[in-house]
């Protein structure tokens, strides 16, 4: 892995590289002599290039494919892996990009080896995690919900008009590159789509899916209420009073799902429906603990009962597109756009069955 630097009237620089921190100067000017082959200058995305045979360092790197996620023009700021032969570089997309994500939100490069052990950890881990840790882990942040928020009451906005809209509901500074990186890392996870529009010369974002978080019924609730019958009525008083409430669950239950220590326990509880206080470890009983405080387990005697169980759904945008189809209506510059975002549509969820 290694972090450089674009730098407009100079060579780029190595900012960091990790295990191997001695990366060769010209390795970095290739990958960005790759690059710009693809691009007249770099722009802010994702790319996977392919070393050439014929290169200075084709002893070492040839056919290898590097994973590259590019800041933008503000940070200039390039985050890359070096794949091996044969690796896959989409199984990297999502991973890059987050954890390029959060080197631009802290601002600073890592300078101690547990720091890039505690990244390289989470590349490892990502590529494996369920979708539903990745959709949390990405609405934890203010900005990712905020985007998304801005996208269900407009569908369909250029890259710039998409920006300065969340800008100007964000209360502190964010810069246009960080704010990119998060539309990628929605993109990456099906709930936004990046096209360029080669007509008007700029880049769209599409609206792809809603994202509801929210508390359902447990799977095995019938399998529950026949060892607890007392959790039917306290089931039926806890949604009747949700039902006003269950907004403010869009930050936490995001929280909860993307705790390292709380989801594997949530996963035996969805798996057993109930679990003796015996069977639990004190820090899984703390957990649990913790759980009850959320109204999300119950406890009868020594047991501690699943009474819902946390989660996220996507929901096809029909609400979004209905206004826009109504605006369409009133002003005839907007069909093409509507036009061109139910097509979009039509390929996304075909991609899903």
């Amino acid at each position: 892995m290694f972090v450089s630097q674009w730098v407009a009237r100079g060579a780029p620089r190595l900012l960091a590289a990790y295990p191997k921190k001695d990366l060769d100067y010209n390795l970095i000017i290739d990958i960005f002599g790759l690059i710009l082959r693809e691009e007249e200058e770099p722009r802010e995305g994702f790319y996977i290039v392919e070393y050439p045979e014929r290169a200075i360092l084709s002893h070492l790197y040839a056919h290898r494919k590097f994973v590259c996620y590019f800041s933008g023009m503000e940070l200039r700021q390039l985050v890359g892996l070096i794949l091996e032969e044969g690796e896959d570089p989409e199984a990297y997309r999502g991973a890059l990009v987050r954890v390029a994500l959060r080197l631009f939100r802290r601002g600073e490069i890592p300078a101690t080896d547990e720091e890039w052990e505690e990244i390289w950890s989470q590349i490892l881990a990502y590529t494996d995690m369920p979708i539903e840790l990745k959709i949390a882990d990405i609405f934890r942040d203010p900005e990712a919900r905020m985007i998304l928020s801005t996208m269900i009451e407009e569908g369909v906005l250029s890259i710039d008009e998409l920006v300065r809209k969340v800008r100007g509901k964000i209360s502190y500074p964010v810069t246009r590159d960080l704010l990119i990186s998060y539309v990628y890392v929605l993109s990456a996870l099906g709930i936004l789509e990046v096209r360029f529009d080669e007509k008007a010369l700029i880049e769209r974002v599409y609206l792809i899916s809603d994202v509801v978080f929210y508390r359902k019924k447990p799977e095995k609730f019938e399998e529950i209420a026949k060892r607890f019958p007392a959790i039917k009525q306290i089931y039926v008083q806890y949604v009747s009073d949700y039902i006003s409430t269950w907004e403010s669950d869009a930050e936490k239950i995001p929280d909860l799902l993307s705790n390292s220590e709380i989801y594997p326990l949530l996963q035996r509880f969805r798996q057993e429906g109930a679990i003796e206080k015996s069977n639990l470890s004190p820090s899984e009983q703390e957990i649990a603990e913790k759980l009850r405080e959320e109204n999300i387990l119950v406890k009868f005697d020594n047991t501690y009962v699943l009474l819902v169980d946390p989660t996220y759904k996507l929901l096809f945008p029909k609400w979004t597109i209905a206004r826009l189809v109504k605006r369409a209506k009133e002003d005839a510059s907007i069909r093409d756009l509507l036009k061109n975002w139910l097509n979009i549509l039509k390929e996304a969820y075909l991609r899903r069955r």
